[in-house]
């Protein structure tokens, strides 16, 4: 799963979905369908969410997560 994914909660009443763009601080939150009010389930301070997945059961969580660094290069004149 990419960043923005979801998943169905194992209960089926919510959806488990990353919050948190490319160079943000990503964490998962999981939004009833009821329509009540989104709740957080992790509590990262740094990295973004590349991924994740629920065991079918809910109770073990596996996620990939770390940072991207961008450079840019300017050649010129080159030959």
């Amino acid at each position: 799963m990419g960043v923005g994914a979801w998943v169905w909660a194992p209960d089926g009443r919510a959806f488990i979905y990353s919050r948190g763009g490319i160079g943000s601080v990503g964490n998962l939150w999981s939004q009833p369908l009821d329509g009540g009010k989104a709740s957080q389930l992790t509590n990262f301070t740094s990295e973004t969410i590349w991924g994740f997945s629920l065991a079918p059961d809910g109770k073990r969580l596996v996620l990939a997560r770390g940072h991207s660094t961008l450079d840019v290069v300017l050649i010129k004149d080159a030959r």
